[in-house]
């Protein structure tokens, strides 16, 4: 009794019995759908972004396609930046009050919620181009600096691989259903007003916004995340010194974490695959509207009809849940980057032979481009929480969020590089802007536009093929792999590590088994005295 009263007010101990560090025991469906409807943060920040704005850019807005580029540019060269920081201040932010008292994930949550309210001044008609450029900055950056700290949190609160995967698959079934409305809801918006109005834009925004603000509510109250002691804060910073030759973080020192995550192998793959992967579906969520209006001929409610058949990924997101625990990553992935490839084919088809049952087609093809791309989207994110995990092994710290912030880093690079490359081609080819509404548009920009969804498509869907067919993480070699780090971490001697479960080990990490450092102690007869 008398130890609680000394560390009521101590600054530290006093947070440990809040709520958002406490485990609340199983991870079902409906902590999982706690955890999950925080995607529709970057739904509404980024979603809605990726398939409308630079179409409203270059109808309503008056900017050129290479204008609305370098605004993409510019935000995503800033969001990677700060991308990059944000993960090292969420792992280090418990060092201040303020982080032990709401969480040093929980804290970035909480802030989402009014940040999301943002998003809205991206959709005002009739402004200029440093008016659009400046409010894409500010949404990029908040996205992603108060994201990271939400995509720690499966790492935090389980280490059981189908909890994981509960978590991950529920998170990517709401992304779906998001996905869908954002294409859905503006579809029917667009029947109710002129195809001169931008006002569908900015509607479709607010109700987004609106609706989000209080699913980041509920996802705060559903998660919890661990609580940070005096004893491993002691021991996290003599184990930085350590590293850092005894001195403080340094930039230097902070760059050279950051490159450090690509010493593991897996995550070199898992970022070449996402990378390639994410831009392939960044080029075409950009000019697929633009396909539909100008290659075809049709309207941008047709666009977002299409789009919303994205509602598929709802089934695809829970059977390719439930596969991912019997077959490996890259069975799957290679699945829905052939139903991709194929969807490529299709689009020229229909743009060329314009053949008589011109819907069908669409229909079938938009098929198969969906459940390609939410396997697309499902894979790597189901991946990344046991990634972390590997690097333990290799360094024995939890890097959650550096990891976290590389991955967010590499993902704006692929985005805004594929937003910048698509808006140059159109750019290049003679796209004509407009600011009161589709105008036509010469035979050069509506080629790029078919080689676009197309050709660009394909070839960076090739890229992340090869990238797939080196991947080894499963849940088989992911177990294998926890029970030797869970086993190192009980002070198990690494002269004990079975052959078959060193190999597994060194074929995930990239690094001799024989050569790591930090479990050694475990074989130091004077360390093991002094414990």
């Amino acid at each position: 009794m008398n130890n609680e009263k000394q560390n009521v007010h101590d600054g530290w101990d006093e947070y440990a019995t809040k709520r958002i560090y406490q485990n609340r025991g199983k991870i079902g469906v409906w902590r999982s759908l706690g955890y999950g409807v925080f995607s529709f943060f970057s739904i509404s920040m980024q979603g809605l972004v990726g398939a409308w704005l630079m179409f409203f850019y270059t109808t309503f807005a008056g900017l050129s396609a290479g204008q609305g580029a370098t605004i993409f540019l510019i935000g995503r060269v800033a969001d990677a930046v700060v991308s990059l920081v944000m993960g090292n201040v969420s792992d280090n932010v418990y060092k201040y009050k303020l982080g032990r008292k709401f969480g040093r994930r929980h804290l970035f949550i909480l802030a989402a919620a009014p940040s999301v309210l943002v998003a809205i001044t991206l959709w005002v008609a009739g402004m200029n181009f440093w008016y659009y450029l400046i409010t894409y900055v500010i949404v990029t950056v908040l996205m992603s600096t108060l994201q990271i700290p939400w995509e720690t949190l499966p790492n935090e609160m389980t280490k059981n691989f189908n909890d994981r995967t509960k978590m991950s698959t529920m998170q990517m079934v709401l992304a779906g259903l998001g996905g869908m409305l954002t294409q859905f809801i503006p579809a029917q918006l667009f029947k109710y007003f002129p195809k001169t109005s931008p006002e569908p834009y900015i509607l479709m925004q607010a109700a987004f916004s609106i609706l989000t603000f209080f699913l980041i509510i509920v996802t705060y109250n559903s998660t919890w995340e661990h609580f940070v002691t005096k004893d491993e804060d002691k021991k996290m910073e003599a184990e930085a010194l350590e590293e850092n030759d005894g001195q403080k973080a340094s930039l230097k020192s902070v760059l050279k974490n950051y490159f450090s995550t690509f010493k593991i192998k897996t995550f070199r793959l898992h970022m070449g695959i996402y990378l390639s992967s994410y831009f392939a579906a960044t080029m075409f969520t950009t000019v697929f509207v633009y396909y539909i209006v100008y290659v075809l001929g049709k309207t941008t409610s047709l666009s977002g009809l299409l789009q919303s058949l994205s509602i598929v990924s709802i089934p695809v997101t829970i059977i390719a849940g439930f596969a991912i625990t019997k077959i490996s990553y890259r069975t799957l992935d290679l699945f829905g980057f052939s139903l991709i490839l194929v969807s490529c084919f299709g689009w020229t088809f229909i743009a060329l032979a314009k053949p008589a049952a011109e819907m069908v087609w669409l229909i079938i093809f938009m098929i198969f481009w969906e459940i390609g791309l939410y396997i697309l989207y499902f894979a790597p994110w189901n991946a990344f929480p046991f990634i972390p995990d590997l690097d333990t092994l290799v360094t024995g710290r939890n890097r959650a969020g550096l990891f976290a912030s590389v991955m967010t880093f590499v993902n704006q690079i692929s985005v805004g590089v594929a937003g910048v490359v698509a808006g140059y081609l159109l750019d290049f080819a003679n796209f004509r802007e407009s600011a009161s509404g589709a105008v036509v548009q010469p035979q050069s920009a509506i080629n790029m536009i078919i080689f676009i969804v197309s050709g660009g498509v394909g070839i960076m869907i090739l890229l992340a093929i090869f990238f797939v067919s080196r991947f080894h993480l499963s849940k088989k070699t992911f177990t294998v792999l926890s029970a030797e780090l869970v086993r190192l971490q009980k002070g198990g001697s690494m002269k004990d590590v079975d052959p078959q479960t060193k190999a597994v080990c060194e074929d995930l990490t990239g690094v001799k088994y024989d050569s790591i450092e930090f479990w050694k102690k475990n074989d130091d007869p004077q360390d093991g005295a002094q414990q």
